[in-house]
């Protein structure tokens, strides 16, 4: 059995997973993440932020060190939307490299996969159609599939932090914002999107907004992996909290129980994609999973490798 270690740079978060793995089995021992915000101006400037950048820095080091301790044998570290659309995004990830990490950018369809991969493996689906949505900082992936193969994937530039920066001027958010905010997400998805048709499908979502929307469902204090894993979340509970969450201050927000501090700001605008996801498609309801791209990255590497 060998130990292998993952690192996801985020456009909200960077997050470690470290896993013990055994052939094509891997088995979750540490997960953490670190609010670093490194796509904060990347939809305005086209630009990485010099401060983002040392704190990423930063948060990478220590879990590279941290990883190590831990015995992993391998780092495999990946970066998705912010840097793959920062214009220095390529002199970044040499940086990363330069502490001797295997560090590789993600376009939005290797993303895409490598989330499908996590969840379908996570939520042991074997079989049927799945219907996989992981709504980022600055993107969102949409993967249709069955078992471990994909049959359609696509990458749009939705996220979190993105929709936030691009329209919410007001704190709490007024409802022209939320307005314009929800024409812009179903723009992009009836352009973007309409190859995709999970008719019949199991709803399976991925990524901090979902994870944060179903410990804020369970009013959790303290966050609790094993009961956000499989946690089933109805389209009235995910409107109803967006309600309350738009009506809210950050200050406010920053109070619900299993809302992440760092999240305060950003979770209106991942909550409303994820309610027009379901809208567009007609789903009353989806399965949260704990696994996403950072078991599916592993979970290649295995692959690859034999």
């Amino acid at each position: 059995m060998d130990r292998i270690a993952a690192i996801d740079i985020g456009s909200n978060s960077i997050r470690l997973l470290v896993a013990q793995t055994n052939g094509l089995e891997i088995k979750p021992i540490c997960k953490e993440l670190r609010t670093t915000r490194l796509g904060s101006g990347v939809d305005s400037s086209g630009l990485l932020s010099p401060r983002a950048m040392q704190a990423t820095l930063e948060a990478v080091g220590r879990y590279k060190d941290k990883a190590i301790s831990m015995g992993a044998a391998d780092i495999l570290v990946i970066a998705t939307s912010a840097v793959r659309d920062a214009k220095n995004g390529k002199s970044f990830i040499e940086k990363i490299r330069g502490m001797a990490l295997d560090a590789r950018i993600l376009d939005g369809r290797q993303e895409a996969e490598m989330g499908f991969l996590g969840a379908v493996l996570g939520c042991k689906h074997s079989g049927g159609s799945v219907f996989i949505v992981d709504i980022g900082g600055g993107s969102t992936e949409l993967v249709l599939g069955n078992n471990l193969k994909m049959k359609k994937r696509e990458s749009l530039g939705l996220g979190a932090v993105r929709l936030t920066e691009r329209f919410v001027r007001n704190d709490p958010i007024d409802m022209t914002e939320m307005v314009e905010m929800e024409q812009y997400i179903m723009g992009i998805v009836t352009r973007d999107a309409k190859d995709i048709r999970p008719k019949a499908s199991n709803m399976i979502g991925i990524g901090g907004t979902i994870t944060s929307l179903a410990a804020m469902d369970q009013g959790m204090e303290e966050y609790d992996s094993d009961r956000i894993h499989n946690y089933v979340l109805t389209r009235a509970v995910v409107k109803n909290l967006l309600k309350k969450l738009y009506g809210m201050n950050i200050r406010e927000r920053q109070k619900i129980p299993g809302l992440q501090y760092g999240r305060a700001d950003i979770i209106v605008a991942g909550a409303l994609i994820l309610k027009c996801l379901m809208e567009h498609w007609g789903f009353e309801k989806l399965t949260v999973s704990e696994w996403d791209n950072l078991e599916g990255v592993i979970y290649h590497n295995i692959i690859s490798v034999h």
